[in-house]
C-alpha cells in the first residue's frame, strides 16, 4: 500500500486524448481569433481528413553547455536553436491538394478540356508560406495552436498500392511571425504561434487522488442550484470512490455567500443575504485521508 500522502494531489479530469480534430491553412497575416470564433471559409482552407495518426508537433533543440575549469559536467545549459515542426500525412487528394504537396503554384493549376485539371510541376517545388491552425478535440474540451507562419519543409513518398489509401505525408516547419502582421496584429510579431484552450480544457481548482487498489476520490458534482435572496437555500455535493464516509469542507481561499454554511456532510444550506456570484472550492477528505476538490459557481440572484 503506498503511502496516502503521495498520492495526494493527482487530477485525472486533467488528461487528455486527442480524439479527432482538423488543420486549416490562411494566408500569413491573417488575425488569429478568439477558440471561440468560426472559422470563415473564404479565409482558412480546411486540409481535409488526416490519417488516423493526427498531428505530430515535434522541436529540434540545439543547447549549448557551460563547463567551468574547476567542474567535469555543465552548470548551464541555454538552448540556442529551436525549431518546430508540425508533421501530418492528408487524405484527401484533390488536384490542388496535390499541387500544394508538389509545390505548385494554386495559381498554376489549368482547366482542361475534358473537363478535368491539370498543372505542369516545376524542377523545383515552390511552398507557400501560410498560417497553420491545428483544433484538437477530445469531448467538450477543445485546443486550438496557431502557427504564424510555416511552410512545408519535407514530404514522403506517394505510395500507389491497392492496399493502402493513397496519403500526402508531409512536414510544416514554423517560423517567428514577421512584417505580414505589423498591422493586423502586432503583438504577433516576433512569436512562433498562438495556444488557446477552451473552459472546458481547464479543470479548474479540480483534484482528485487514490491508492494501490482503490478507485480515485473525485467530487461528481457538476453544479449547484441558484438561489434567490432571502429565501432559504439548500443543496447537496456528491463524490464518488475512495474509502469509507467523506467529510466536507470549503478549501482554503474559497468562502460561500453570506447566509450560507457547509456541514460536513456536504449540505450547503442557510439564507443567503445578498447578490451574489462566487466560484467556490469544495474539498472532501475520506475515511483514509484521501482528498479531492473541485471548483463550482455559486449563484444568489437578487430578490
Amino acid at each position: 500500500m503506498a503511502d496516502q500522502r503521495v498520492l495526494e494531489g493527482f487530477n485525472a479530469g486533467a488528461a487528455r486524448v486527442a480524439l479527432t480534430g482538423a488543420v486549416r491553412t490562411a494566408p500569413v497575416g491573417t488575425t488569429v481569433g478568439e477558440i471561440t470564433d468560426k472559422y470563415d471559409d473564404s479565409i482558412f482552407h480546411n486540409l481535409g481528413y488526416i490519417s488516423p495518426d493526427g498531428v505530430e508537433i515535434s522541436f529540434d533543440e540545439e543547447k549549448q553547455e557551460y563547463i567551468p575549469w574547476q567542474e567535469a559536467s555543465a552548470i548551464r545549459v541555454d538552448i540556442t536553436q529551436a525549431t518546430t515542426s508540425v508533421k501530418m500525412t492528408l487524405w484527401e487528394t484533390g488536384p490542388g491538394q496535390l499541387a500544394r504537396f508538389l509545390g505548385v503554384p494554386q495559381g498554376d493549376l489549368e482547366d482542361l478540356a475534358g473537363g478535368g485539371q491539370g498543372f505542369w510541376q516545376k524542377s523545383l517545388p515552390e511552398f507557400e508560406h501560410v498560417q497553420l491552425n491545428v483544433d484538437m478535440i477530445d469531448k467538450r474540451k477543445h485546443k486550438r495552436v496557431t502557427f504564424l507562419d510555416a511552410q512545408i519543409s519535407e514530404r514522403g513518398a506517394l505510395v500507389l498500392k491497392k492496399d493502402e489509401i493513397f496519403g500526402l505525408e508531409m512536414t510544416y516547419t514554423t517560423f517567428p511571425a514577421g512584417h505580414e502582421y505589423r498591422e493586423s496584429q502586432p503583438e504577433a510579431v516576433g512569436n512562433t504561434a498562438r495556444w488557446q484552450f477552451n473552459e472546458d480544457w481547464k479543470a479548474a481548482g479540480e483534484i482528485t487522488s487514490a491508492t494501490d487498489g482503490v478507485a480515485a476520490l473525485t467530487v461528481t458534482s457538476a453544479s449547484l442550484p441558484e438561489g434567490t435572496v432571502g429565501q432559504e437555500y439548500t443543496a447537496k455535493l456528491s463524490a464518488t470512490g475512495g474509502t469509507g464516509s467523506y467529510t466536507w469542507s470549503v478549501d482554503a481561499g474559497s468562502s460561500l455567500p453570506d447566509g450560507l454554511s457547509l456541514s460536513a456532510d456536504g449540505t450547503i444550506s442557510g439564507t443567503p443575504t445578498t447578490e451574489d456570484l462566487d466560484e467556490v472550492t469544495f474539498k472532501v477528505t475520506d475515511g483514509a485521508g484521501l482528498v479531492a476538490s473541485k471548483a463550482l459557481a455559486v449563484t444568489i440572484n437578487a430578490a
